[in-house]
């Protein structure tokens, strides 16, 4: 069999998998047999470049990461239907339903009783003994189709795909959480002190913070539409929005985070989120819009790997890159229209707290996985690392269970450390942009040409362009 004719076998079958995952986290009916049936189709196709190819890397390395995603389709879908309807506590609602996984975050963002909120967290971390199984079988399975079809581990797919070394990688990641800990640790327990008069506690979590800090100056971005906004900069920028749909309505089991799934690349790209608090559905509508403003640039021409098994710390870079404009001082001015030097400072001063939590948070989450599929850890002696970790740079006497919990997680092989290389990267695309077309190349038809002509490679842009991985710029800009 030719090599193109297992590749449109697999490109076709996502299309079909992915809208249909689409409906399932946007809340809305959806057909679970589909997903299961399609995921046959996908693992058949894998077999057969498998079988009879071992070039080039990209398409082995994807094959190997399909197969372990779609054998393990059924495990996954039992892990988001019981975080929707067993991890709920039923003390407690947000409008007509009970607060349960999905609508957590909001419940957080408007609950005022910090008792509340400790009773969900805590009920939350008592359930996840409901999930355990199910996050463990499913892992176990991937780490044996991984060393079975692939002779590696899941950890060492990931390093391959993304060009780096373990050594390398962990360096990166613990030098960023080195760096940062100490000052995010004094800002944490002055912040939390002058918000809510104590000191930080467990349940106030990263994504509790990321909506409370931004409370007082909410104002100015509730007068604004994030999407309204966004499309309009990406028009700026030539880039063509009639292939980006937007789903902001709440629905009981949608999904909790901001997310953009990439039904058919270029042409049909969809971003789901719901409203938290002003300020972040204003970045989160950026950041997902990043990651279409790259799918709609994708040269349909593409052979299926290059268009569809992006390297995650590539796929992160264009989101984090457009969502920057969020803390901007120059485009809050001129777009939103901001011109109160006081807020503009303090949106700066909470957005570099928040990118220090950012890189605390998920070094932890990141070393804790590494470790996880390096060492072939259990659940149980994972949820001790994980509490080590988060003590060690965030200070936070956090429950080990905690990362059974998040979003990303229990969900993805790896991914986590892919949101510290991407940062790092949007923060040099940044500098590159501005160097070559000013403080305000959001306006500029030819930055967004120049975007454009990178972004058409895929997983193959050309990383040399513009990054050396060098983190002093971010660093310097979060930490002054």
């Amino acid at each position: 069999m030719k090599i193109d004719n297992i590749r449109n076998i697999l490109e076709n079958a996502h299309i079909i998998q992915n809208e249909e995952t689409y409906y399932q986290f946007a809340g809305l009916k959806y057909n679970p047999a589909i997903i299961q049936e399609i995921s046959k189709l996908k693992i058949q196709g894998c077999r057969l470049f498998l079988k009879s190819f071992d070039t080039p890397r990209e398409l082995f390395l994807s094959s190997i990461e399909s197969l372990a995603e779609d054998k393990t389709k059924r495990l996954e879908r039992e892990l988001h239907e019981i975080r929707n309807k067993k991890l709920v506590d039923k003390r407690y609602r947000i409008e007509d339903n009970y607060v349960n996984w999905s609508n957590w975050r909001q419940f957080n963002a408007i609950e005022t009783n910090h008792n509340y909120r400790k009773n969900v967290f805590d009920c939350f971390i008592e359930k996840t003994e409901l999930i355990k199984p199910v996050i463990e079988k499913r892992f176990n399975k991937i780490r044996n189709i991984y060393e079975y079809d692939g002779g590696m581990n899941p950890l060492h797919g990931y390093l391959e795909s993304e060009g780096v070394s373990y050594n390398k990688l962990k360096e990166f990641v613990e030098n960023l959480a080195n760096l940062t800990s100490k000052l995010f640790n004094e800002r944490l327990v002055a912040l939390s002190n002058k918000i809510f008069d104590r000191n930080p506690e467990y349940y106030d979590d990263f994504y509790y913070f990321r909506n409370r800090v931004f409370k007082d100056i909410s104002d100015e971005f509730a007068k604004a539409n994030p999407i309204s906004t966004v499309i309009k900069t990406l028009r700026d920028l030539r880039m063509n929005v009639k292939k980006i749909s937007f789903d902001s309505e709440d629905r009981k089991n949608k999904y909790p985070s901001p997310i953009c799934f990439f039904i058919h690349i270029p042409s049909d790209i969809r971003i789901l989120y719901r409203e938290e608090s002003p300020y972040f559905d204003f970045q989160g509508c950026f950041h997902e819009s990043g990651h279409a403003m790259h799918a709609t640039s994708i040269d349909p021409s593409l052979e299926y790997e290059k268009k569809y098994h992006i390297p995650m710390g590539i796929n992160e870079i264009f989101s984090i890159f457009l969502e920057r404009l969020t803390r901007n001082k120059k485009y809050l001015e001129k777009q939103l229209k901001i011109s109160n030097k006081g807020k503009l400072d303090k949106i700066i001063e909470l957005n570099n707290f928040m990118e220090l939590f950012f890189v605390t948070f998920y070094a932890a989450n990141s070393l804790t996985k590494m470790d996880f599929w390096m060492n072939k850890r259990s659940i149980e002696n994972t949820n001790k690392i994980y509490s080590s970790m988060m003590k060690k740079y965030t200070n936070i006497e956090m429950p080990g269970q905690y990362w059974m919990l998040h979003h990303i997680m229990p969900e993805s092989i790896m991914y986590v450390p892919s949101y510290l290389l991407a940062a790092v990267r949007a923060a040099e695309l940044e500098k590159k942009i501005e160097e070559l077309y000013g403080e305000n190349w959001w306006e500029s038809e030819e930055a967004g040409k120049y975007l454009r002509s990178m972004m058409k490679d895929g997983a193959n842009i050309n990383l040399q362009e513009f990054s050396k991985l060098d983190s002093r710029v971010f660093l310097k800009e979060i930490t002054r």
